[in-house]
């Protein structure tokens, strides 16, 4: 995933990212929504 956001993003002043790994949540039965917007120049 680096080397693929590395070629997009300015390397030397990238923007926050944050990526997360969930393997379950709580309960079977909960649901999880993300929203992300992307901006492109």
């Amino acid at each position: 995933m680096r080397i693929a956001r590395d070629e997009c993003v300015d390397t030397e002043r990238p923007p926050a990212s944050t990526a997360v790994q969930v393997a379950a949540l709580v309960r079977p039965d909960l649901l999880l929504e993300v929203e992300a917007f992307a901006v492109v120049d």
